[in-house]
């Protein structure tokens, strides 16, 4: 079990772990992701970082928004378009010009890196994306990894929301595959957040005493408090797993911690424990205290051999070399 201190999820956040340019945070419902991110994108601003954030539902917190290195690529549709319909296409999908987007994130992110060590971006919402094209919101956050990827301390940030429908209709109606599984595949790390209660029905038995959890209303949960899984994909190839708690602090800052698990096994009684196995054996496995005594006196050889000393005696082909074969080495 990782310490605080070693959990993945707490360099990555702090922008101490760089091999992460896409990073997808997965909410519910019941527990938003909001806080989590905005308290990532506050991270980067303190190391040094311009911020673009592409604003599709809502701007983020005043305090980040009224930053001088926080560009504004709002995609949010206004009153008066709402009012006349054009902010929708006949389906019912958000209209987006995503070859625009493209353009404005772009741009946003060359002013910004020419007078900051890097960037991020920070997507509030896919969701709208992910309706109009799957495919074409795949190509997008793959082109924003690549120039993210090009810059060490860069970062993609995005949000989604995984009680969507799993199978969407994209142009021509053909059906793809499960969105979570598609973003899984592309992003370098994807962090599930769930309401701190939920851990209780994870695995019952270790984390809870394994009764029901109680149903709980959108009003009960915390949203700057809560539990996460993150899957990391590594450079090497390899797949990280995590699970942690995390609180958003009166700094706004994230504080993570490490999630223990206590497992509760009952001891079985004399009726549920069933007879003794050994009750019937023609021989008996239990030492008496001579038997006992008896093998500990035994000395064993090669224990006896372990205590002896090595002599090697020198042939004539044999080189010996006093010097220290590590002196090229500065240790």
């Amino acid at each position: 079990m990782a310490t605080a201190a070693g959990l993945s999820i707490k360099r990555i956040a702090a922008h101490q772990q760089h091999s992460v340019p896409l990073l997808v945070l997965s909410e519910t419902a019941q527990q938003t992701a909001l806080p989590l991110m905005e308290a990532m994108v506050r991270e980067g601003l303190g190391h040094g970082l311009g911020v673009v954030a592409v604003c599709l539902e809502q701007l983020l917190s005043r305090d980040i928004m009224c930053q001088s290195a926080v560009a504004l690529v709002d995609c949010r549709p206004t009153m008066a378009q709402i009012g006349d319909g054009s902010a929708f296409l006949p389906n019912g999908t958000r209209r987006i010009d995503l070859a625009r987007l493209d353009s404005d994130v772009c741009s946003q992110i060359e002013r910004i890196s020419a007078v900051s060590g890097g960037f991020v971006v920070v997507i509030d919402d896919l969701e709208p994306l992910l309706n109009i094209s799957l495919v074409d919101t795949l190509a997008l956050l793959r082109k924003f990894r690549s120039v993210a990827k090009q810059c060490q301390s860069s970062r993609i940030l995005a949000r989604y929301s995984r009680d969507t429908a799993d199978r969407r209709a994209d142009k021509g109606g053909s059906h793809l595959p499960l969105v979570p599984n598609v973003l899984q595949s592309i992003a370098d790390a994807v962090v599930d957040v769930y309401r701190m209660d939920v851990l209780g029905s994870w695995m019952p038995g270790w984390y809870s005493n394994g009764e029901a959890q109680p149903f709980v209303s959108l009003g009960d949960n915390d949203e700057r408090r809560g539990l996460l899984r993150l899957e990391h994909r590594r450079q090497s190839g390899k797949v990280g797993y995590e699970l942690a708690a995390f609180e958003i602090d009166e700094q706004q800052k994230p504080v993570f911690s490490a999630v223990k698990a206590v497992a509760t096994v009952e001891p079985l009684s004399a009726a549920t424990a069933g007879p003794d196995p050994r009750q019937h054996l023609p021989f008996n496995l239990d030492l008496t205290d001579k038997q006992r005594q008896d093998r500990a006196d035994v000395e064993l050889p090669y224990l006896e051999a372990q205590a002896g000393e090595i002599h090697y005696q020198m042939a004539e082909e044999d080189d010996w070399d006093e010097d220290d074969p590590d002196d090229d080495l500065e240790i």
